[in-house]
Parts: structure tokens; C-alpha cells; sequence
């Protein structure tokens, strides 16, 4: 396995946060970056009185680009960024792609977490494969020198992905380059493309995995596919402490499509 790389992440939060208090850590989902949660992460910070990282997986965001991705990489990054930050106890809480890490980090670092949070994802293969390779498709095919700006790649792109939420979320990965101005993707697009099965799959369990005793939220979407309830025993199996809950009326984006009621779920979680 290729060595960690050194991780992109913002902090929100204060230095009069609760003394001893563990930080939050956040892991944003495929196609996503730390940069997706800043309204979020700032609230939360106020909200449990700690420090809140938002952190941008390898290949998304700003951090490194690398020709391999999979969650053994992704849990090896994140737990080379908590030792590179003096994190020696946090809460972890992950969406989607996030979430699968942030349970293999649990897995196999339970002296690290101390509380989990999986948003809409579980230990099995998430649905909707074809979809997203047809979503990475259309943002490969997007010829971005005949684009100037987001506003024309938004139209470009609005036949193959008429879904306007989804569209201005994925074009949140673009941007110029300091140096020419031209526009490009911050996502490494070809490595997800490589790795699509990968990072789709469920968690890759090894024989020596013990379940993860510590407190556990695995917050799903009403609407979502990702979290049904022939999931719970496996939850269960491997996260005992968990407790399954849904937000009614929101998707797979559940922080976005319903903040208020997302806010109170990990708000009362976190600190009670």
C-alpha cells in the first residue's frame, strides 16, 4: 500500500472550546471537499463548543492527487493526519463515501473515536453505480477550453445532468488555475473513474476486525436508498452501540436538503 498522504482541511471553532473536549472531524463524500461543509462546520463548532476540522480526501478538494484511491488509503490518510495534528481522541463523522471511511477508521483505530457519525452509507456496496459513472462521465466529456466560466459549464452540462442540485454540487470541484486562469476539475476525475468499483463497494472487512463498542449515529435520509432496514443487522454485528435514525423528507444529501433538523441530530449526539 502506497505511503499517506499529507491531508487539505480547514478548522472552525475557537480556542475557548471545551477544555479535554475531542474535535469533530468531518469527511465529505464522492465528488465532495471540506469546502461543501463550511456553513455546517461553522455552526456545528458553536454548537458543541469544540473544534471542527474538514478535511478533503485524497484526489478531492485541495488535497493531493494520486493514482490509487480506496478506503484502506483513505483510513491510512486520515489516520496520518489525527497523528500529524496532535488528534489523539475525536468524533468522526463521514457522509457517503465519508462515512465508509470513517467506519474503517472506527474498525480498526476504536482508541482514536470516540463517537461515529455514518450519514446516509452503511457497510454494504452503495446503490446507484451506473448513475454516478454516468455523472463522472459527463463532467469528463465537458470540454472546459470551450467553457469561461461556471455559469457556462452549468448550462454545457445541464442536458446531461438536469438534476440543477446535483449539477452545481459536482461543479462545486471546479476551478482556475492561479497561474493561466484556465478552468479545471479539483477532483482527480480519472482516478475515480479507476476506482469507481472501489470506492462503491462496502468496506473491505478483514478476519481481524472487531466491532466498534463506542457510541454510533448512522443518520440516513427517508428518501435514501442507503440505510434500509436490511442493513441493521450489520450494523448491529459491527457497531453495536449504534443507534439507526431517518430524517423524513430528505435524500441521500441529508446536511443539505434538511440542515435544521441535521443540526439537532449530531448536535444532541455529540454532547449528551
Amino acid at each position: 500500500m502506497s505511503a499517506p498522504v499529507r491531508l487539505a482541511h480547514s478548522v472552525f471553532g475557537h480556542a475557548s472550546h471545551a477544555v479535554g473536549a475531542p474535535p469533530l472531524v468531518i469527511l465529505h463524500g464522492l465528488f465532495g471537499s471540506g469546502k461543501n461543509w463550511r456553513s455546517l462546520a461553522d455552526k456545528l463548532a458553536a454548537n458543541i463548543n469544540r473544534p471542527v476540522y474538514t478535511v478533503d480526501a485524497r484526489n478531492h478538494g485541495e488535497s493531493p492527487h494520486t493514482p490509487d484511491l480506496s478506503y484502506d488509503l483513505m483510513t491510512s490518510d486520515l489516520v496520518h493526519f489525527c497523528q500529524s495534528h496532535n488528534l489523539e481522541k475525536i468524533v468522526l463523522m463521514g457522509h457517503s463515501m465519508g462515512g465508509k471511511t470513517a467506519m474503517l477508521t472506527a474498525l480498526r483505530q476504536p482508541l482514536l473515536v470516540e463517537k461515529l457519525v455514518v450519514l446516509d452509507s452503511s457497510p454494504r456496496a452503495a446503490p446507484g453505480t451506473d448513475s454516478t459513472l454516468a455523472l463522472l462521465t459527463a463532467l469528463q466529456q465537458l470540454d472546459l477550453s470551450s467553457v469561461r466560466n461556471r455559469r457556462e459549464a452549468n448550462a454545457a452540462l445541464k442536458e446531461a445532468i438536469p438534476d440543477t442540485i446535483v449539477r452545481e454540487f459536482l461543479l462545486t470541484n471546479l476551478s482556475a488555475d492561479p497561474s493561466t486562469g484556465r478552468l479545471q476539475w479539483r477532483a482527480n476525475l480519472d482516478a475515480i473513474g479507476r476506482y469507481m468499483e472501489t470506492v462503491k463497494a462496502g468496506i473491505p472487512l478483514g478476519k481481524e476486525v472487531q466491532p466498534f463498542k463506542g457510541p454510533t449515529l448512522f443518520l440516513g435520509g427517508k428518501n435514501s436508498s442507503y440505510i434500509t432496514s436490511r442493513d441493521v443487522p450489520e450494523i448491529q454485528r459491527l457497531f453495536p452501540g449504534a443507534q439507526v435514525e431517518h430524517i423524513v423528507g430528505a435524500g441521500h444529501w441529508i446536511h443539505f436538503e434538511k440542515p435544521l433538523e441535521f443540526l439537532k441530530y449530531v448536535t444532541d449526539f455529540i454532547i449528551n
